[in-house]
């Protein structure tokens, strides 16, 4: 009996001491976190109003890639090119994702804007018509709404336009709606009859009657699209930092294509849908456009600098290596190797 007793209080002496040891871990775990978080470098990103465009964002924040970085995101949502650049030169945030077009334009007139990674490089957008508008001359004497001009969809419909043999502005005219959120509900209401949409609003006009005469993505346009760009200054006292936010975007990028059902959760939560007709259309669209590492388009850039050089001539002479700094995402390359 005395041995059988001992042997009791032993298996009791060691339920406490792992349920102690259990104890102990949860604490430094906790701790851990809570330090990790604590010692974070907070890191602004601007960003523009809600476009499939933005996943790669939205997944590294939602999935801790940027804090498994010891990066702190905080997403600022800002309204238009000129606005977000004014903010990123400014040093009120440290990333922008933005179209190039601005990105460009304040680097040629002094600025040490630079981007840093390419994650939409190609058009993604649509030109939707009103029924009866079933090829492209047909848009000939029409009106074309786009956000703004000099945004990143009227570059796009002009491109566009020159693809299909039509001259913007005497053929084709076209008009500014503020925003492409702005742009269906005057197709609605036939103040224009074609318009330019990016997912998920091209999918919504579609549904609503509208045809998508074009798909521009399989236009076989160069054109860089949505840019991550910081600034020189920032670079040169946050590489380190910089390289982090990289690896999270190329980790995001991966989930995106590994991971549909993930992406899609993504996307319903910030574009506040549920329709799976849309998310499922919002995800096909995204996926084939992104891609790891993302790297910009030097071809797509020269494309932002001839269209630009029509009101600005330096960017005629520009070159296209003048605005990227590719050397981060070779440095990702190498460390991170695939």
């Amino acid at each position: 009996m005395p041995g059988k007793g001992k042997c009791h209080m032993s298996e009791l002496a060691q339920f406490r001491l792992a349920k102690l040891f259990l104890w102990a871990s949860i604490f430094v775990s906790m701790f851990i976190g809570v330090a990790s978080v604590a010692f974070a470098q907070t890191v602004r990103i601007a960003v523009g109003t809600v476009s499939i465009a933005s996943l790669p964002t939205w997944v590294a924040k939602d999935s801790g890639y940027f804090t498994r970085e010891g990066i702190q995101p905080e997403l600022i949502y800002i309204r238009g090119g000129p606005q977000t650049i004014s903010a990123l030169v400014g040093g009120d945030v440290n990333f922008a994702q933005v179209y190039s077009g601005p990105i460009l334009s304040s680097h040629l007139t002094g600025a040490d804007t630079l981007i840093v990674a390419g994650l939409v490089n190609q058009p993604l957008f649509s030109v939707v018509t009103a029924p009866g508008i079933d090829k492209p001359e047909d848009l000939r004497g029409k009106k074309v709404g786009i956000s703004t001009y000099g945004s990143a969809t009227d570059l796009v419909l002009r491109l566009a336009l020159k693809k299909w043999g039509l001259k913007a502005d005497s053929e084709v005219s076209i008009l500014q709606m503020r925003g492409v959120p702005e742009i269906f509900p005057a197709l609605v209401s036939g103040s224009i009859q074609a318009g330019v949409l990016s997912p998920p609003t091209n999918m919504t006009a579609v549904k609503a009657g509208f045809k998508e005469l074009s798909y521009l993505p399989q236009l076989g346009i160069s054109f860089q699209h949505t840019c991550l760009a910081t600034t020189r200054r920032y670079v040169d006292k946050n590489r380190a930092a910089t390289l982090k936010l990289l690896k999270a975007y190329v980790a995001a990028i991966d989930r995106i294509k590994t991971d549909k059902p993930y992406a899609k959760k993504v996307l319903s939560k910030y574009m506040q849908t549920t329709d799976p007709e849309v998310l499922e259309y919002s995800y096909n669209a995204a996926n084939p456009v992104f891609k790891s590492p993302p790297y910009p388009t030097l071809d797509g850039i020269r494309a932002t600098l001839d269209f630009l050089a029509e009101k600005e001539p330096k960017a005629r002479q520009a070159q296209p290596k003048e605005f990227v700094d590719l050397s981060l995402l070779e440095e990702v390359e190498k460390t991170n190797p695939r």
